[in-house]
């Protein structure tokens, strides 16, 4: 399957991600109310960016 690279915000730093290795994402409030989306991907791990699942979604539909 040919990699489907989108460019996420992961604390300040602008990451590439192959959106066939996300397994799964959810919202997550912060205490300041901000909404975050915590992405975990195939190998197991997780990690938090700033754009929220509906900014995501629109990623993975282009």
């Amino acid at each position: 399957m040919k990699p489907h690279i989108i460019k996420l915000n992961l604390a300040g730093t602008i990451v590439h991600v192959n959106a066939n290795q996300i397994f799964y994402y959810y919202p997550k409030q912060l205490g300041t109310g901000q909404v975050v989306t915590v992405l975990y991907l195939a190998k197991g791990w997780g990690i938090e960016v700033a754009e929220t699942p509906a900014e995501i979604d629109a990623m993975l539909l282009q």
